[in-house]
């Protein structure tokens, strides 16, 4: 069924240079043998990866509990903005954009709520297990979407190595909670991954299932859209517009929603008043950020929130340059391509750019470098840069971080600070 709604659309089209391409007879009476070949792909190293990281944060999490109260190891699935996607998975949406204790359900997006009431209603756990449940699957998806799209780009070797990077980041411990970064990362790649191949239905679909998870939804749908029309025009062809009509639906619905029951479309993002009063910063938090870590030093109340704030800056700033520079290196074009040709598709660049601007945007430092993890296109631009024989030592390294940055997310909200250090 996908073969035929995403069929190439101007007939004679080939295929890009960089997307991998399947026999003839893998079609009509040869499909089984296409499903075959793929199930054959070597997904077991991504898989291997994420497993293995989770285990260290599990183990992590025992470690904490023994010496914590218990409740500790439960958390995972109610833990910080978990407790609101359970509020939500639980009554749904208020009437009324008021404060319910320093904040409203409004502020988040109803997939993740969705699926967990799903999961729990499927398999009669309680709400929080089931989205600590979800989480889990949802990492796994993540991990194995990321891997086969940074495959079609930059080959297998890179995309082994960006997935090890990524599952093994400071703020991965965020695939083991109750939070939406397992599900948007899993339509956010496998849009980004149908774009390339040209699935248009397929690319819409994802789209509008991220623009139904989170606000960073808001940029896969401007990729989605601006390649399909783009591609439409060149093409003079219609199936690239059903991309384009697909992707916004989901936000639009939730904003026909919201306007609906509340009396605002964007009840998202008046709902975030009830934070201390955020609002949109224009991207200056994390360099404010870097200033107060370097004013304050490390002896300073929020030093490890703005470091990291910091930290999540340089991650972005010097990836985006890194990931330019591969782009631009010639012993990574396509041989069948013109000289100065580029491989990276203008879709990523739009996803991996306004994932960056929408993270630096936060109000908060403590939520940016969770938020910057999203644009995973970066890790392969670090994967690219790193000498083979260190890849698994900056791994292990960033695994160790990942699981001492755990420890926090989880005690201080069991006991409450007044200063938490990275929620």
């Amino acid at each position: 069924m996908t073969d035929v709604l995403d069929a190439p659309q101007a007939p004679g089209t080939t295929a890009p240079a960089t997307v991998a391409t399947y026999p003839a007879d893998a079609r009509g009476s040869g499909v089984a043998t296409a499903v075959v070949a793929r199930l054959r792909s070597p997904l077991w190293r991504p898989a291997a990866y994420y497993v293995a990281s989770r285990i260290v944060i599990l183990v992590t999490a025992l470690v904490t509990g023994a010496v914590l109260p218990r409740r500790v190891v439960s958390s995972f699935g109610s833990v910080w903005d978990g407790r609101w996607y359970l509020w939500i998975a639980q009554h749904g949406y208020p009437h009324q954009l008021v404060n319910e204790g320093d904040g409203n359900r409004w502020a988040f997006f109803p997939a993740f709520p969705a699926l967990v009431r799903g999961v729990a209603s499927a398999t009669r756990l309680s709400l929080p297990d089931a989205a600590a449940a979800a989480a889990f699957v949802l990492g796994l998806t993540a991990t194995l979407a990321i891997w086969l799209a940074l495959r079609e780009v930059v080959g297998t070797r890179l995309a082994d190595r960006s997935v090890l990077l990524f599952v093994c980041c400071p703020t991965a411990y965020v695939l083991s909670l109750g939070y939406t970064e397992g599900l948007f990362l899993t339509a956010a790649a496998l849009g980004l991954l149908a774009l390339t191949r040209r699935w248009w239905v397929t690319a819409g679909v994802c789209a509008c299932v991220a623009g139904l998870t989170r606000n960073t939804g808001t940029v896969v749908i401007v990729a989605v859209v601006v390649t399909g029309v783009a591609a439409a025009w060149r093409g003079r062809a219609l199936r690239p517009l059903a991309a384009a009509a697909l992707a916004p639906l989901g936000l639009a619905g939730f904003m026909a929603y919201g306007w609906a029951m509340v009396g605002t479309p964007v009840a998202f993002l008046t709902s975030e008043r009830f934070w201390q009063g955020q609002h949109f910063v224009w991207f200056v938090t994390p360099m404010e950020a870097v200033l107060a870590a370097l004013g304050q030093g490390p002896g300073g109340l929020t030093f490890m929130p703005d470091a990291m704030a910091g930290a999540a800056l340089v991650h972005g700033v010097g990836g985006g340059w890194l990931l330019d520079r591969m782009d631009r290196e010639p012993s990574l074009v396509p041989a069948t391509g013109p000289g100065n040709a580029r491989f990276i598709p203008t879709s990523w660049w739009i996803y991996t750019v306004g994932a960056l601007l929408v993270a630096y945007s936060a109000y908060f430092t403590d939520s940016i470098p969770r938020y910057t993890m999203a644009a995973f296109p970066l890790f392969a631009a670090f994967a690219w840069k790193l000498p083979s024989r260190i890849v698994g030592v900056v791994a292990v390294l960033m695994l160790c971080t990942q699981a001492v940055l755990l420890v926090p997310v989880l005690t201080t909200a069991v006991h409450p600070s007044a200063v938490p250090l990275v929620p």
